[in-house]
């Protein structure tokens, strides 16, 4: 008898309302809800917090709002048809650069509204079926997307059902070793999800060694000492299955990028620190290109970015990229910088590591498991080691010697699949 997937679909379809293109952990949620939502070897269920508690829906249906979500992301167009891309590249190129909203909710409301609408109509209204009655019996609920781990009031109907068994993914827990870094609701928010782990969790899902010591460690502060855990490396995005587009706009333009969401974990001031400096010599500063929605504490540091005279013109800042259009700005650039104080894991190396681009990334424990002797890891307080790791790789141009197969990333998301769902069938 097949062994039922509930996939928690709470990520996967309220992020369109809220953002235009996806984050990292957005793919990441989508990738596997495709894949098990297509896996043969499991029946397959989307769950979703509705007005009517918690209700499924069957695996048609899931599909279809995963194909609609996917063209609302234009991550099936080319990167050209992306209004930031062309933005951003039009700026490097000598171009006006328009202002664009920055925030983590920089849609409208009446546009979060048609997003939605559009996803209504491509899977159809329904109500779906109670969650607490209709799962089958000794199914997995599946959540990787983090939504519903801070919400208790989603995670009720496993209380009624002990015979179904979660497997929750958590990715850090930064905010509670480094609350300076986050706001105190995402202190908060982060607390509530331990707990749910901790109370609900039959098996974790972790990034590396370090995000499962420290995450195993809040656990246990919690009275949660025993559960099976799998550390699996994150998988990279379809994009990444082909070469990366020639940019002939970019050709002869140098500059480097950030990518991320802006907030003082990410440590963009070293960078805007050291672009001050590179300015303000003789020699012609390359762009900096900073890739990445506004988290909650990150607004002042953009605006430091923006409005910093020594660097106008220099700094450029851009959010709503598709994956098509990061990978083809990656790609173009003199390397990636990734100067975070921490981290969980760090899609953005991987993905910049794949392209073959230079990474001077801070030298901190995801990133040595990450990266390891690939790139340049850096104390991320050391201002003069950055400034000069930038003059080495300013210095150089020309194709980088180290790109990787295509196959690669296939071959890493099948292993990705294939070992969670190993942990799902031995849970």
């Amino acid at each position: 008898m097949k062994k039922t997937i509930v996939y928690d679909s709470t990520r996967t379809f309220v992020a369109p309302a809220l953002t235009s293109t996806p984050r990292g952990i957005d793919r990441v949620d989508f990738l596997l809800a495709r894949h098990f939502s297509r896996d043969e070897r499991f029946d397959f269920m989307g769950v979703l917090p509705t007005p009517w508690g918690m209700r499924i829906f069957d695996a048609d249906r899931v599909r279809r709002g995963l194909e609609r979500l996917e063209e609302l992301w234009s991550e099936t167009t080319d990167a050209t048809n992306n209004a930031a891309y062309e933005n951003v590249v039009t700026a490097l190129a000598g171009g006006a650069e328009k202002e664009q909203a920055t925030g983590v909710y920089s849609l409208g409301f009446l546009r979060r509204g048609r997003r939605m609408a559009s996803l209504l109509s491509a899977t159809g209204f329904s109500f779906g079926r109670s969650a607490v009655k209709s799962v089958p019996t000794n199914s997995v609920y599946l959540s990787v997307g983090h939504y519903s781990l801070a919400v208790p009031l989603f995670m009720a109907w496993l209380e009624k059902r002990p015979d179904v068994k979660p497997v929750l993914m958590l990715h850090d827990v930064i905010p509670l070793e480094n609350p300076e870094f986050v706001s105190p609701s995402g202190v908060t928010a982060h607390a509530v999800m331990v707990k749910s782990v901790a109370r609900h969790a039959a098996g974790l899902i972790v990034t590396t060694a370090h995000a499962r010591e420290t995450i195993l460690s809040a656990l246990a502060d919690v009275g949660r000492t025993e559960i099976n855990t799998l550390s699996v490396a994150l998988p990279l995005a379809e994009s990444f299955d082909s070469a990366a587009r020639s940019e002939p706009r970019l050709q002869n333009v140098r500059y480097f990028v950030a990518c991320g969401v802006i907030d003082p974990r990410k440590n963009h001031l070293l960078l805007l620190n050291v672009w001050r400096q590179l300015c303000a010599s003789k020699e012609k500063a390359p762009h900096l290109v900073v890739i990445g929605s506004v988290g909650a504490r990150g607004g002042a540091i953009l605006d430091q970015m923006l409005r910093c005279e020594a660097t106008r013109g220099r700094i450029h800042h851009v959010a709503g990229l598709s994956t098509a259009g990061m990978k083809s700005l990656i790609a173009a650039s003199l390397g990636l910088l990734a100067p975070s104080f921490a981290e969980g894991y760090g899609l953005p190396i991987a993905e910049a590591l794949h392209l073959g681009v230079p990474v001077v990334a801070s030298d901190i424990p995801a990133h040595r498991e990450i990266a390891g002797h690939a790139a340049m890891l850096l104390d991320p307080t050391d201002g003069p080691a950055w400034r000069n790791a930038i003059d080495i790789l300013g210095a150089r141009r020309g194709q980088p010697a180290s790109v990787r197969s295509a196959s690669d990333a296939q071959w890493e998301r099948i292993a990705f699949f294939n070992a969670i769902r190993a942990f799902v069938e031995a849970i």
